[in-house]
């Protein structure tokens, strides 16, 4: 008597034969495990979501973030500042244009600066305040420039 397979493909329902993926709880051929949107062979890694497996890149591309700074979807590492997701690389001083290492950032009028470029900023904006302080003193009339607090 022949023995019955009873290993079916998820998709077709017929033997799974030699070969077989089991993701999702379920048996596969090779070929019928595949991408919910792009409907290519998943031969690596993926994700899973409302029941339907996908590929890293359109998983990525559905559900991730996108990037604040070049708006690309994110997929690897990002960051998580101002409320918004980086690249590493993306998150960058507002002075200086480089990146702000591991993400660690000081801001000014709600701008990110990294250490030298913050002080630099303070100290301009203050030398900008006094010069303001001290046009508004010349500019005021007589009786209130003798005014001393």
């Amino acid at each position: 008597m022949a023995s019955v397979d009873r290993r079916l493909c998820a998709l077709c329902n017929s033997s799974i034969g030699d070969e077989a993926v089991v993701a999702m709880n379920r048996l596969w051929h090779p070929d019928h495990f595949c991408c919910h949107q792009c409907k290519r062979p998943i031969k690596q890694t993926f994700q899973a979501a409302e029941n339907n497996a996908y590929c890293v890149q359109c998983f990525a591309q559905k559900y991730n973030p996108k990037c604040a700074g070049c708006m690309t979807t994110l997929i690897d590492t990002c960051l998580l500042a101002l409320d918004r997701h980086w690249h590493p690389a993306c998150f960058t001083c507002t002075a200086c244009s480089r990146p702000l290492p591991n993400g660690e950032y000081y801001l000014v009028d709600e701008k990110p600066y990294d250490l030298d470029c913050h002080w630099a900023k303070r100290l301009e904006k203050r030398e900008y305040m006094e010069r303001e302080g001290n046009n508004q003193l010349q500019q005021a009339p007589a009786t209130q420039q003798r005014q001393r607090y």
